[in-house]
């Protein structure tokens, strides 16, 4: 199938090659609290460009509340989801007024939500203002979500201090706010950006770093880089794991148990549902191997994988297998196995929130 309208690629849910049903739901705890979430309605987002519906970013516009409750229910098998971080949409059409509304109306709703305040990289008065909007509505954002897209160009043409200005940063170190942070360039292997993560941490200690999709990279050897440096030692740094499909990677970060604490899990919905897994060569750059067809598929990239396409299913699925076979290689005891998917699936993101485990 092909998918033409960003805002229709829902789909009706398929467990395509029996994943789920077969190997994950059993070993996936019963309690699972989604560190990632992109919740918005239509009607927060401007008029599209067609160029811009051959990007990945934008294979999804909205993502109501009423439609990840019938997803969740579907995907994860009425497993207890105690709790999500939500964020808008953070794409350069987006009205933030409108998706960071959206956002608390969502919290004054149900207290499982967790919202945190989409940006302006070049207006932090704006965003105290929806932090202060929140207040009033007698709830409370508990983190940022910056983000390079909002500042009208490629994360490969942009530096994180772009899209996280100073007094942003001063703002939240004062509120003791958590960022959820999509580096920018190629991830967590640049120096530059090592460089700029430490000084963050150093700088502004009462803020804590959620590292969504694992600080990102493009192959394996260059996470490997980064967990070599010492940024991941850095007691308020948290990585999240959305669109990881590598065992090596779980492997590697799960071999120090002093990581344990620190790895959480998401599902980047609605993106989680894309049918494939990242793919990088120095042909194609960044992009996917998918089993569906959507507006930004590689048609000779499809080609290439035909079987592999075979073998596809959601990307949340892939990133879960991924963590199960890399915890595996381990060779843990059950209680420890037992232990640590608590902690990835509920435990650690409650601690980062300062939620009350009971």
């Amino acid at each position: 199938m092909v998918y033409d309208d960003p805002c229709s690629c829902i789909k009706p849910y398929q467990d395509h090659v029996k994943l789920w049903a077969e190997e994950l739901k059993d070993w996936v705890p019963e309690t699972i609290f989604d560190a990632h979430v992109h919740l918005g309605p239509p009607e927060a987002i401007g008029q599209i460009a067609s160029t811009r519906l051959n990007e990945a970013l934008l294979t999804f516009t909205s993502f109501t509340w009423e439609q990840a409750v019938s997803v969740y229910e579907k995907l994860y098998s009425r497993k207890n989801i105690v709790g999500i971080i939500a964020f808008g949409f953070p794409l350069r059409e987006v009205n933030l007024e409108a998706a960071n509304d959206y956002v608390i109306t969502l919290m004054s709703q149900n207290p499982s939500i967790r919202g945190f305040v989409v940006s302006d990289p070049k207006d932090t008065k704006r965003t105290i203002h929806s932090f202060e909007k929140a207040i009033k509505a007698d709830v409370r954002f508990y983190g940022v979500k910056p983000y390079f897209d909002l500042l009208g160009k490629s994360n490969y043409e942009t530096a994180m201090h772009e899209f996280i200005p100073c007094d942003l940063l001063e703002f939240m170190n004062t509120e003791k706010l958590v960022m959820m942070l999509h580096t920018s360039g190629v991830g967590m292997a640049v120096p530059e950006n090592q460089e700029f993560i430490k000084s963050l941490a150093d700088n502004y200690p009462n803020i804590k770093i959620i590292l969504a999709h694992m600080g990102r990279y493009l192959k394996v050897e260059q996470f490997f880089d980064f967990f070599n440096s010492n940024v991941i030692n850095y007691p308020n740094i948290f990585l999240e794991m959305s669109t990881i499909a590598s065992p090596q990677v779980y492997e590697k970060v799960l071999s120090r148990k002093i990581l344990w604490d620190k790895l959480i899990f998401g599902s980047d919905l609605p993106y989680g549902l894309i049918t494939g897994i990242e793919y990088w060569s120095k042909k194609t750059g960044p992009t996917f191997v998918t089993l569906d067809d959507y507006n930004w598929s590689d048609k000779k990239l499809n080609e290439q994988f035909v079987d592999l396409r075979r073998s596809l299913t959601y990307n949340t699925y892939h990133t879960i297998k991924a963590l199960k076979d890399g915890m595996a290689s381990l060779n843990l005891a059950p209680e420890q196995t037992r232990q640590l998917k608590q902690k990835i699936f509920s435990q650690n993101v409650r601690n980062i929130l300062q939620i009350s485990q009971s």
